[in-house]
């Protein structure tokens, strides 16, 4: 396979899965958990963990695929990169929203009697997650023009 079509592949990958994931995040915090007040209270707790389960295979295998394939990428990219002190601040700023992403979510899928206060308002949690996600995609957006742009 040539070098173009796996770098290619690796960049849909990457942007497909980052898609997904912050696309269901966005779905779960401005129409699925505002409407939960919808649903019967007994069933409410029901609903939304098996939702969170469901979405967590979705959310994991999209964690996992950026992961892998924004290594390859970074293997690939950075030595080509003629400023790579400012690649790397870019590279932070991503990194800086994709720790705050992860840590959260990561936080609200643990089963911990610690963590209930913060799973109760999942409302500002996934917000929050929302501009996590928005600081890596600003983050890739300024990696790419300084890769791009000597």
């Amino acid at each position: 396979m040539s070098a173009i079509v796996e770098e290619v592949i690796f960049r849909v990958l990457h942007i497909a899965a980052t898609c997904t994931s912050l696309g269901g995040l966005t779905y779960a915090r401005f129409v699925l958990l505002p409407n939960m007040e919808l649903v019967a209270e007994p069933q409410r707790a029901v609903f939304l963990a098996n939702m969170i389960r469901r979405y967590g295979y979705i959310k994991w295998t999209g964690v996992t695929v950026v992961a892998v394939t924004g290594i390859i990428q970074w293997l690939r990219v950075y030595p080509t990169v003629l400023d790579k002190n400012l690649y790397v601040t870019c590279f932070a700023i991503k990194m800086a929203g994709a720790i705050g992403l992860f840590s959260i979510t990561f936080l609200l899928a643990l089963p911990v009697d610690r963590l209930k206060g913060m799973q109760r308002n999942r409302l500002f949690w996934s917000g929050l997650n929302i501009l996590c996600g928005i600081t890596i995609l600003v983050g890739a957006a300024l990696m790419r023009s300084v890769r791009l742009h000597p």
